[in-house]
């Protein structure tokens, strides 16, 4: 029986040994590869495969740069904006004191009114094609948010992707 006490002792170190070395982090380092999801909440749900993540960077990336024209349309909007309404209070006292016996006077005046109203038109046009625009990337935000927000991926494939592979 004494021989069998130490090799008892020897199988139960040995099991203890290595199970001390699977439960170490540079153990699992190396099978369990880094995650990374889209959005800002919990990730949940299955894995992106490689090619829905591929979809998904695609569509962010499109997503960024139609942000950032629409930002630059919106502020070219908001200038064109602000010109009419300061070229309206300039034509106002204009009229006022315009001389209505002078024919160059009145013809002048005209020309200008007239060329604003067709930088008005011109602004009319242009906002529903915005609102358009802007109604068209919100639903590709949405779908992006129903189809990548919050889904996992792993940070392996998204290097790849970002690589051309």
């Amino acid at each position: 029986m004494r021989r069998a006490q130490p090799q008892r002792w020897l199988a139960s170190a040995s099991a203890a040994l290595l199970a001390l070395l699977l439960a170490t982090p540079a153990g699992h380092a190396a099978d369990k590869p880094k995650e990374a999801s889209f959005g800002k909440g919990k990730a949940s749900g299955a894995f992106l495969t490689r090619e829905q993540l591929r979809g998904c960077i695609a569509q962010q990336t499109r997503l960024a740069l139609q942000d950032a024209e629409l930002q630059k349309d919106q502020a070219a909007l908001g200038a064109a904006k602000a010109e009419l309404a300061s070229s309206g209070a300039a034509l106002k006292p204009e009229l006022e004191a315009l001389d209505r016996t002078s024919a160059d006077a009145v013809n002048a005046y005209n020309e200008r009114a007239a060329a604003r109203d067709q930088r008005i038109d011109e602004y009319e046009a242009r906002v529903p094609r915005f609102n358009e625009r802007v109604e068209t990337v919100r639903i590709e935000r949405e779908a992006f948010a129903k189809g990548c927000d919050n889904r996992r991926y792993f940070e392996d494939d998204e290097i790849a992707i970002r690589k051309g592979k």
